[in-house]
């Protein structure tokens, strides 16, 4: 830790802390599901709260900041930064929502509280070891209208007629609030590159939804933004998302950035014919298919799971059904890893295993999530696969590689 990482030497072999400091309902679904009008406890099938947004409007401030510091306190504590040494791992993906740093008006989010968790995060990661990604997962406005952008529906961030300019630059203020704090408004020059040496700037823009031009162009600003604060060279890695374009098609693009990189969330569940393929075909499309992408373009895989299928509970949302059930198959007993089988948990092994090889092709990579809520949603649980054997006790030491055979 007192020297720079290796990158391109070494992958990065990390783990997201998902739904800590930003909630997602398929990850903490109970919080969701208490945030009635009144704040009573729901049944399953009753109206429930869609997003972060929702969840803190209904509850109100008081209420809502006192269920999320309880959330914060206990749903990652030091004992889980130890545990992630343990399996290996060498880095770690902290997101942070926009309301930590740079708090709107007239929104209903807790302000400020989960950054002091986050820096809390920070200081174990250091105890135990591990280089810490800062990533700013939402952005004011919502950059892709999903639940984890902290509120669903309408984008609103960078097209908005009226207030879409605002809420861009509002996000590359964000960002630069944490630059300023951790690389450029420090006591130690240096000492953090060291533990936090990437930045995220912003979460899966849904570029695929854009007009593409405007956000290459934001691209740009938030670079150069931030690299007049820290000057070439130095200050923190920082990572753009592919907007779900095709890695080939960034080619070049970040030819002219001071130590920009790509990023990748590479799931096979978002398409029907990936779904519904033979597992062998499944296992193999890692291998043979972004394998070579990532080799020539050194993208960062910031995202990927156990899963084949998008079964799993408000997965999709809260109200949108799985996209699974629409080819004819089922999801009944999917999610039932308490039955699983033998032959599936060893898919599932050589499934996870295969994906760490393949994606360290690139700059390497971060699983998501390290934990889902009383293991609810088990194909993107790395610590209930860690614990029951379908997942290496050890991220450096893989019993199945993309040049062996099953």
């Amino acid at each position: 830790m007192n020297e720079p990482f290796p990158y391109h030497e070494i992958p990065v072999r990390g783990i997201n802390l998902g739904g800590w400091l930003v909630l997602e309902p398929f990850i903490t679904p109970s919080l969701f599901e208490i945030a009635k009008n009144d704040g009573t406890a729901l049944s399953y099938n009753a109206p429930i709260a869609t997003d972060e947004w929702m969840l803190c409007k209904r509850l109100g401030p008081i209420r809502a900041k006192e269920l999320l510091e309880h959330h914060y306190e206990t749903f990652i504590t030091e004992a889980d930064f130890e545990q992630i040494q343990k399996m290996g791992f060498n880095h770690v993906r902290i997101p942070i929502g926009h309301w930590a740093i740079r708090p709107q008006p007239n929104e209903p989010f807790v302000p400020h509280l989960s950054w002091k968790y986050m820096l809390r995060g920070i200081e174990w990661a250091k105890k135990y070891g591990l280089r810490v990604m800062i990533e700013l997962h939402t952005a004011a406005g919502s950059q892709n209208g999903w639940n984890h952008s902290g509120r669903e529906g309408r984008i609103r961030w960078l097209v908005d007629p009226i207030d879409g300019e605002y809420f861009a630059q509002e996000a590359i203020e964000a960002v630069k609030d944490v630059v300023d704090y951790f690389y450029t408004n420090q006591t130690m020059p240096g000492q953090n590159e060291l533990l936090i040496p990437m930045i995220g700037v912003l979460n899966e823009p849904a570029i695929m939804m854009l007009p593409h031009e405007p956000v290459f162009k934001w691209y740009r600003r938030s670079h150069d933004a931030i690299r007049n604060m820290t000057g070439k060279g130095s200050g923190p890695i920082i990572t753009y998302h592919d907007g779900f374009l095709r890695i080939h098609s960034w080619n070049g693009f970040f030819r002219k950035y001071d130590r920009a990189v790509l990023e990748s969330h590479l799931y096979l569940i978002f398409e029907p014919n990936m779904m519904t393929l033979p597992h062998s075909e499944q296992i193999a499309i890692p291998c043979n298919t972004w394998r070579q992408e990532l080799t020539e373009s050194k993208t960062l895989v910031g995202e990927f799971s156990f899963a084949t299928n998008d079964c799993g509970k408000y997965l999709n949302g809260v109200r949108t059904p799985a996209r699974y059930e629409g080819t004819g198959r089922s999801c009944h007993g999917v999610d039932d890893w308490l039955n699983w089988t033998d032959e599936y948990k060893e898919f599932m092994n050589v499934l996870i295993q295969k994906q760490m090889n393949a994606y360290e092709a690139g700059m390497g990579w971060f699983f998501w999530t390290y934990k889902t809520e009383d293991h609810v949603n088990p194909h993107w649980d790395y610590l209930l696969a860690w614990k029951k054997g379908w997942a290496p006790k050890d991220v450096n030491t893989l019993a199945y590689t993309c040049d062996q055979t099953v």
